[in-house]
């Protein structure tokens, strides 16, 4: 469980990185709060090893509850092996539960296979690079698109933060779908990643991503769970 419990701050970590999000709080306790400061997003609790430590779910379900600014201000986010459980236990908390299910997932980025895209599209990749902030070393931020006729149709970015690389809003739009585009924006991030240093990929993942990722070695690590504030 320690070695999952890291591996879920290591992705908060690149996650915020990835949002712009530098306000992160650690309670030592299980809990991080991460301030998003968005209209439906103002609060969200990562809660660390849910499973073996419940009353940290309990803890952050207060929290989240408490956050203000009406329904969905408070968000929470936990890895776990007994997703029925966790879901559970948030609603008898009085939290509503996301319904699409989501998995963490990770990889040795030499890994994953090296692809090409098709000859009618352009792949642009970018690097950001972002000063230490307090808690956190200096981190890398790459975005790359993929084009036809100059229109953004594939995209996804990755944050670098030492040797980790997290993976976050890789999208596809729906009429280019299935056409090599995903795993092309993803092999270009890794490829920079790992120039940058990185060796080991995180990311969360929706049912619609789930099988992109599989295809490219990606392991499913543990369940999640998010809810949010009624």
């Amino acid at each position: 469980m320690k070695d999952r419990e890291e591996l879920v701050r290591r992705w908060q970590t690149g996650w915020s990185v990835s949002r712009g999000w530098t306000k992160v709080e650690d309670d030592h306790d299980g809990i991080l709060t991460v301030r998003a400061g968005e209209d439906n997003r103002a609060m969200e609790y990562v809660v660390l090893d849910a499973d073996d430590q419940p009353d940290r779910v309990d803890r952050a379900a207060e929290l989240a509850l408490a956050a203000g600014g009406g329904r969905g201000a408070g968000w929470i986010t936990l890895a776990t092996d007994d997703r029925e459980a966790r879901v559970d236990q948030l609603e008898d908390l009085g939290l509503e539960v996301q319904r699409e299910q989501d998995w963490l997932m990770t990889i040795q980025l030499s890994e994953q296979p090296a692809l090409q895209l098709n000859d009618r599209y352009a792949l642009h990749t970018e690097l950001e690079s972002s000063p230490a902030v307090a808690g956190r070393a200096s981190s890398d931020l790459i975005v790359t698109r993929a084009t036809l006729h100059g229109g953004v149709v594939s995209s996804g970015r990755m944050a670098v933060v030492g040797e980790d690389a997290v993976a976050d809003r890789i999208e596809t739009d729906p009429a280019h779908r299935r056409r090599g585009l995903g795993s092309a924006v993803m092999a270009s991030l890794v490829e920079t990643a790992a120039a940058q240093g990185a060796k080991r990929g995180i990311l969360i993942a929706s049912i619609d991503g789930l099988r992109l990722y599989r295809s490219l070695g990606w392991k499913v690590i543990a369940d999640i769970v998010i809810a949010r504030s009624n």
